[in-house]
């Protein structure tokens, strides 16, 4: 209480390793208030935990920075009441065709070196200059110099996807997994994702599984089997899944926009309230923030209905759109 009256507020937290949830220690973590600089500096601990001291009250972005990782960020918010706990999630960078996040294979080691280097320039183009147009051609050179390169597939196949080429992307993804004997898991979620982003929920549903079986401790398998699951109108399947996602990344925004899909196709009004409030949390500034809020200004008059003279009748869900 002594704490709160001089506003000495606390933000906690952990760093955990996309795929693997292991936690990252020596972490560098700045905070900030939007649009300002850097207010302070810590490093998270040897089980990857942090603590933010002496904060205000207010919404803050936290930076998480350590080299072999792409950097990332995320909200959160100090009140009077205090706040949940911060996950930040870090992808390992993917460098010189190595296994993202595991140890490096008889098959990267084999990468001759102009392969690498062109496998490189086109990861650098994609993703850190985003220009996937230009990176294609970089990682066709590195197909054709190294014919086994599945990680340069599934970099051809994001940056076909970028462009909206869809019959490309699926063809590199459908490659990495035939070239890596379905043990290299991007590609696998990723073909989940491009089915059910086309409505292909059938043909998604297997990918996830597969995905889920390489490694059960990723949230994107999860994921991708919720929304085909939604999108087979398998109901209690699929919010089994979305929690299970969430569960293994509680800071990702989309899962909680899939679990809104789910519970007002359940009418369970209160709980999809409370997923698109996640949601807005998560992402105050996202463009797609005007659509969620009337989504979810729709579903709480279903929880309050007005009262109706005539005959009552059974309101239909109002499902927000991912």
């Amino acid at each position: 209480m002594l704490a709160q009256e001089r506003s000495d507020h606390i933000i906690t937290g952990n760093v955990r390793e996309e795929g693997s949830n292991d936690p990252i220690p020596a972490v560098t973590l700045e905070i900030s208030q939007s649009g300002s600089q850097a207010q302070a500096q810590v490093m998270s601990g040897m089980d990857g935990g942090f603590v933010f001291r002496g904060l205000q009250e207010g919404d803050y972005v936290i930076t998480a920075k350590k080299n072999g990782f792409d950097t990332a960020s995320v909200t959160g918010s100090v009140v009077r009441t205090g706040g949940p706990e911060v996950t930040i999630t870090l992808r390992r960078t993917v460098a010189a065709g190595v296994h993202p996040g595991g140890p490096i294979s008889t098959h990267q080691l084999q990468v001759p070196k102009k392969a690498r280097a062109d496998y490189e320039k086109g990861y650098t183009l994609l993703t850190e200059k985003n220009k996937p147009a230009e990176s294609i051609p970089a990682f066709e050179k590195a197909v054709k110099e190294f014919p086994s390169y599945y990680e340069a597939y599934t970099e051809l196949g994001i940056a076909n996807n970028h462009l909206d080429k869809v019959p490309e992307a699926e063809a590199a993804f459908k490659k990495a997994v035939e070239l890596s004997d379905g043990t290299f898991l991007q590609p696998l979620y990723l073909l989940a994702d491009l089915n059910n982003s086309h409505g292909k929920y059938q043909e998604a549903e297997p990918f996830a599984r597969q995905a889920i079986a390489l490694d059960s401790s990723a949230w994107n398998g999860f994921f991708e089997l919720a929304r085909s699951l939604l999108g087979l109108k398998r109901i209690s399947e699929a919010e089994t899944s979305a929690v299970q996602a969430r569960e293994l990344s509680p800071q990702t925004p989309q899962i909680y926009l899939v679990l809104g899909n789910i519970h007002a196709v359940q009418q369970n009004y209160p709980a999809a309230v409370q997923d698109l409030d996640a949601y807005l949390k998560l992402v105050p500034d996202s463009q797609n923030n005007e659509s969620v809020r009337r989504t979810r200004d729709k579903l709480q008059k279903q929880i309050h209905p007005p009262p109706d003279t005539n005959a009552p009748s059974r309101p239909k869900a109002a499902t927000p759109q991912t």
